[in-house]
């Protein structure tokens, strides 16, 4: 198993109350490293904790589970006032209980420089994985070579543009560990996305199982293939939103070794498929108490999207005049800090 592999299949993130108001609860999965682009079996869980005798330091993931309160699906998506709704011109951070702590001068850093920090690149994942989240997570349906549908959950995933409608994915793995879904999608030229939610969580999560090539992940998930109407690559039908996906480009990325670690994906969304129940009839917008979004934070955990907050975005015509905004410009921007941190010969 490669480091990177061992990774996602031990780290657990801190508590996801740092992770802002609107991802206030976290589910935890046994997952399988497909999930996040890396490959690797995964046959025991674990949690951080204390290991005796030199053993490992890592609890079994079902006993700390059974520790925990029930999910509650009761909890629906609903919208407060924003963190501080008094917030001025300049003011920087706002009244969080928090913000003392991210504006302190001394606090400490690692800097870890690419090329220069001996930092092996399991570590780097783990960093990056934790740090960049929370993540949507794509359903990513794809066709093997024998025409049966290929289903993998993929959390390297975003919105590129909207017109044209673009999205990306990446996969992960060496130049001889290419994953089946790249190759059917490079074979074929097309893909499926569909999005993830509550009702289907630990559905999405098994469809990561590491399993040999050709074994149905619709099968062992149980969700449901659905005719696409522009592709031949069927969609999940339990998803509130799916699209159907013609492939634009792929691009190989290399380390700094010119080894090959990953695959940048770029499709056009050909057709988009929104549930009509899930339409906000006052916005027009979809609505996340409808869809019950899962998104992924890193290591084995899932965080639920259950409290949100509007921020209504500035016009400087509107804002140009007011008192505020005329102090904080003739006050100027704040000084450049000069932090003290050093470059790191190694990391940990």
């Amino acid at each position: 198993m490669s480091e990177v592999a061992e990774i996602e299949r031990q780290l657990l993130l801190y508590n996801s109350s740092s992770r802002g108001a609107r991802f206030s609860s976290v589910l935890t999965f046994t997952t399988n490293q497909r999930m996040s682009s890396q490959a690797g079996s995964s046959d025991t869980y674990g949690v951080p904790g204390a290991g005796a005798g030199g053993g490992s330091k890592y609890k079994p993931f079902k006993e700390e589970e059974a520790k925990r309160p029930e999910f509650d699906p009761s909890l629906s998506y609903t919208l407060t006032k924003a963190p501080d709704v008094n917030f001025k011109a300049g003011q920087g951070l706002n009244s969080h209980p928090a913000s003392a702590r991210f504006g302190a001068d001394d606090a400490k850093f690692h800097v870890i420089q690419v090329g220069k920090t001996k930092v092996s690149s399991g570590t780097m994942y783990k960093l990056m994985i934790s740090s960049i989240a929370p993540r949507p997570v794509a359903l990513v349906t794809t066709l093997n070579e024998d025409g049966s549908p290929n289903l993998a959950p993929i959390s390297w995933y975003q919105m590129v543009s909207h017109d044209p409608a673009m999205v990306m994915i990446s996969f992960g793995g060496g130049e001889n560990r290419r994953k089946d879904s790249e190759n059917n999608i490079k074979r074929l030229k097309e893909f499926s996305i569909s999005s993830s939610s509550e009702p289907y969580a630990e559905a999405l999560n098994f469809a990561s199982v590491d399993c040999p090539t050709g074994t149905s992940e619709y099968a062992l998930s149980g969700l449901t293939p659905v005719k696409s109407k522009a592709i031949q690559t069927p969609r999940v039908k339990e998803a509130p939103m799916s699209m159907e996906c013609e492939l634009e480009y792929t691009r190989d990325i290399h380390n700094t070794d010119s080894k090959h670690t990953t695959t940048l994906v770029l499709g056009r969304v050909k057709v988009l498929h929104i549930r009509k129940d899930t339409i906000n009839p006052e916005t027009g917008a979809v609505d996340a108490s409808k869809t019950l979004p899962v998104t992924r934070i890193g290591g084995l955990q899932y965080a639920r999207t259950s409290v949100g907050y509007e921020l209504e975005r500035p016009k400087w015509s509107e804002i140009k005049d007011r008192p505020d905004v005329k102090a904080a410009l003739e006050k100027g921007s704040q000084p450049w800090f000069e932090s003290k941190d050093e470059v790191l010969d190694s990391y940990p």
